[in-house]
C-alpha cells in the first residue's frame, strides 16, 4: 500500500521525468514534453541530415530557432497559417517562409498546413527550437 503524503510534506525538485494527472477517474503519468505539447509549447533539439525535414506540430505560432552548428544567435518569427508571417529577429543561417540553398528553412506547403523545418545545407545541422502555438 502506498503511503499518503500531504502536499506540504512533498519534496521540491527542479526537474521531473513524469507528471501525475487525472484522465477521467484514472490516475495517469505524462512526460513533461508531452504535457508541454498538449498545452501548445514545443521545446526540442535534434539533428537534421542534408535534405532532412522536421514537421512542426502546429499551423501557426511563435518560433525561436537556433542552428547550433553555425551560430549562437537565435532567429525569432511569428508564423501564420497562411504561409507568411513576421521575422522579429533574423539570422544569417535561417530562412523563413521559403527554401534557400545553404540555409535551414522554415516554411509550409500551403494555407493551413503545418510548418516544416528543412536543412538545405550539404551537412547535418543541429537545431534547437521553441515553438509556442
Amino acid at each position: 500500500m502506498i503511503e499518503k503524503i500531504k502536499e506540504n510534506e512533498m519534496t521540491s525538485v527542479s526537474n521531473v521525468d513524469y507528471v501525475r494527472g487525472l484522465k477521467g477517474e484514472d490516475s495517469v503519468l505524462i512526460t513533461l514534453s508531452s504535457l508541454m505539447t498538449q498545452i501548445g509549447i514545443l521545446h526540442t533539439s535534434f539533428s537534421l541530415s542534408p535534405g532532412g525535414q522536421y514537421e512542426l506540430p502546429y499551423k501557426s505560432g511563435l518560433i525561436m530557432i537556433q542552428n547550433s552548428n553555425r551560430s549562437h544567435e537565435k532567429a525569432v518569427a511569428t508564423l501564420y497559417g497562411s504561409g507568411n508571417g513576421t521575422v522579429i529577429v533574423p539570422s544569417s543561417t535561417i530562412q523563413f517562409f521559403s527554401e534557400e540553398i545553404g540555409k535551414v528553412c522554415v516554411f509550409n506547403n500551403g494555407e493551413n498546413t503545418k510548418y516544416i523545418i528543412k536543412n538545405t545545407r550539404n551537412e547535418s545541422q543541429n537545431l534547437i527550437i521553441t515553438f509556442i502555438e
